[in-house]
């Protein structure tokens, strides 16, 4: 059988890091990291293999004339900085390890968008510093695993002794509380042995675990992020002396946390929306849902008298309109991915300030990010009629204030230079 090659490496389900083809993916991005090569195969001259074919690179392997056209086209658009950080020394220890991981697609990820706003000699941002950090503590960890699984002299040995490494490094090296890790812990221990009603709690126990953890590595990576945007607000001259203090307590993204009641969800870009509609009427009252659905473009960019039907009055068309912007709005409040261009022209006629515009996008496109991840993890435990467990693992999901309670001092240093 022919040899193929991928593009990339095997990334795996360990969540320490979560895989990044699924946050791209929560992202907009179709396909994840095989929809950037379709993307990027927009700008080179030469022709891609089918957008299938690509897939099966970046999942499976392909035979070696299909991955040389898809590696020639990624390095004429790869620019020299890009080049020169993928060959060198600093990834060394992700490329050249025989064990599968997901730390490298990050640390290409966030140098990649690094050199696309900065200069190559800009010092390291506090995300990229973050992801280096996490991927080099998943190197270390999925290392030790391999030298447990040498020196165990059956598979039951293994499991235990893996078992307690686990229960040492997670609580050292997430926020996640350590109860939590040693009840997943021991869920996975008991799995193999217990009743059918015993192994459905028990696989409950570990998904919220797993959850818990790919929330540690998301809300640890937003603070960092949200440490980088203060810098950069910083540097601009941008930030209200009222503003500082609000900063300093919640973030750039501390108003769009979602929250959980018992009964009702609510995701980050309804919350943020509510932020925003909060004391906007001209005598300072809340504006009203049906007033900011009036905010979205029209359908198709058709207001209401060049898009009515012959036997249409613009009145009828007018009422048309503003029912299918209130089905968008639930829509997006509800976890749609509003469309880009839709999304940017809805905070253009939202936001007052032109200079606002694009911090107001950005954090909007954040929360339409962070309810997809969310919503994701929610449809794992439906998948599996695992609601108690669903039920205790969703207020996981507003703990972002106490990952951000780490970093207030640093967000106060940053303001205070």
């Amino acid at each position: 059988m022919a040899e193929r090659f991928r593009i990339g490496l095997p990334e795996i389900a360990f969540p320490f890091i979560p895989p990044a083809d699924k946050f791209l993916e929560y992202t907009g991005i179709p396909g994840g990291i095989a929809g950037v090569i379709n993307a990027l195969g927009a700008n080179v001259d030469q022709p891609l293999p089918d957008p299938k074919t690509i897939r099966r690179a970046v999942k499976e392997g392909v035979l070696p004339r299909s991955a040389k056209k898809i590696k020639d086209a990624l390095e004429s658009v790869l620019s020299t900085e890009m080049r020169d950080y993928i060959t060198s020394s600093h990834l060394a220890p992700w490329v050249e390890t025989t064990l599968h991981h997901n730390g490298l697609a990050w640390l290409c990820i966030v140098k990649g968008h690094h050199l696309r706003i900065f200069q190559a000699d800009q010092p390291e941002t506090f995300t990229e510093r973050f992801i280096k950090r996490r991927a080099e503590q998943e190197i270390q960890i999925l290392e030790a695993g391999l030298e447990i699984q040498k020196s165990s002299t059956t598979t039951a040995v293994f499991e235990g002794r893996w078992w307690e490494t686990l229960n040492d490094f997670l609580p050292r090296f997430t926020g996640v509380d350590a109860a939590y890790i040693e009840q997943g812990l021991q869920a996975v221990a008991a799995l193999k042995s217990n009743t059918d009603q015993s192994r459905h709690n028990q696989v409950g126990q570990l998904l919220g675990l797993y959850t818990r953890l790919r929330i540690d590595f998301y809300y640890q990576l937003l603070c960092s992020v949200s440490l980088d945007l203060i810098c950069w607000l910083k540097e601009e001259d941008t930030i209200g002396s009222q503003e500082i203090h609000w900063l300093i307590e919640n973030s750039i993204f501390g108003d769009m946390v979602p929250t959980f009641d018992g009964t009702n969800l609510t995701l980050p870009f309804e919350r943020l929306l509510d932020t925003w509609r909060q004391g906007a009427e001209a005598d300072g009252k809340d504006l009203s849902w049906a007033k900011i659905a009036e905010h979205l473009p029209d359908p198709y960019g058709l207001d209401a008298n060049t898009s009515r039907a012959r036997d249409q009055t613009v009145e009828a068309r007018a009422a048309a309109i503003r029912k299918n912007k209130k089905s968008r709005l639930r829509e997006w409040r509800s976890g749609t991915r509003p469309n880009p261009d839709q999304l940017k022209q809805f905070i253009r006629n939202l936001v007052q300030d032109d200079k606002d515009v694009s911090l107001a996008t950005m954090r909007a496109e954040v929360a339409s990010t962070w309810g997809a991840f969310l919503l994701d993890e929610v449809a794992v435990f439906e998948k599996y009629r695992l609601f108690n467990a669903l039920h205790e693992t969703l207020p996981a999901f507003e703990c972002f204030p106490t990952y951000w309670a780490d970093c207030q001092s640093q967000a106060a240093q940053i303001l205070a230079a």
